[in-house]
């Protein structure tokens, strides 16, 4: 019964707008690895900051609990769902282009 009211309690205040997430930061560095013999991208982590990504693949690599594994730092650099207001609109930059 309490976790019906948790739920409950949650839904609420995702109404009312006071929602935790927003108050997050975003993990915008993400650690992904690819075995030697695959195509294939497997997610491991996302993290805050560049250098929390860094340690983290360090003691990965230390740790050498797989043979044959690489890791890559994949960068959020742009939000496509959220619009930079100082950013011009590229329709608006070739209507002038054109005249």
């Amino acid at each position: 019964m309490s976790l019906v009211i948790g739920i409950w309690v949650d839904i609420k205040k995702l109404i009312k707008g006071e929602n935790n997430m927003e108050n997050k930061p975003t993990k915008k560095y993400i650690v992904m690895s690819k075995f030697n013999h695959s195509d294939r991208f497997n997610l491991e982590k996302q993290f805050v900051n560049r250098h929390s990504a860094d340690m983290y693949v360090n003691l990965m690599i230390e740790d050498r609990e797989y043979e044959g594994i690489e890791y890559f730092l994949f960068e959020q650099s742009h939000d496509y769902q959220h619009e930079d207001p100082e950013e011009k609109n590229w329709k608006d930059m070739v209507e002038v282009a054109n005249g």
